[in-house]
């Protein structure tokens, strides 16, 4: 049995392969891929409490589910008893009414101020809902929120994936 100078033998060789190397790379490469999305998340909200990330984290996830799912979601967002529920457009009216009777609360002492859209004077008085289209794109929105005393608005954007936590109450007033 031959071995080579450094006394290995060269008919066991360790180490491993370039192929080997190439496929943990590429593992490697698909969970980095998956998990940068949710730390720029965290960075997003990270000055946020969990239920203000919840429901940023709710608003994202309902905007794509509305795209993997090809449907058309609404949100309903009643700012005086803090409750929200969802609809599609494959819904029957007792199916939305079942909905609606479901509906949820806010999480903790999160409180919903109001609803406020660029088109409020094209839009009734009692229209809060938010559409989420199965093309990927949404109702343009600023949901203002207080928790603790502090206020904040989350802004929907048309076409953007991504919601957008201000840590102040931002109005479109304010923009004008």
């Amino acid at each position: 049995m031959r071995t080579s100078p450094t006394g290995k033998n060269k008919n066991n060789p360790s180490g491993f392969t370039f192929v080997e190397l190439m496929v943990v790379m590429g593992i490697f490469t698909i969970v980095l891929l998956f998990s940068i999305p949710l730390f720029r998340q965290i960075h997003l909200t990270s000055n946020a409490s969990d239920h203000v990330s919840g429901l940023v984290f709710f608003l994202e996830n309902l905007k794509l589910r509305a795209m993997v799912e090809n449907k058309n979601f609404t949100l309903y967002m009643d700012s005086g008893s803090g409750k929200m529920y969802v609809t599609d457009d494959t819904m029957d009216e007792d199916s939305r009414q079942a909905a609606r009777n479901n509906s949820e609360s806010l999480d903790g002492d999160l409180q919903l101020l109001n609803l406020e859209f660029p088109d409020d004077d094209r839009r009734n008085s009692d229209d809060k809902s938010i559409c989420f289209f199965s093309k990927g794109y949404s109702d343009r929105v600023l949901i203002h929120v207080r928790e603790q005393g502090r206020e904040m608005t989350i802004q929907i954007c048309m076409f953007r994936k991504k919601v957008h936590l201000i840590d102040r109450y931002v109005s479109y007033d304010d923009c004008i």
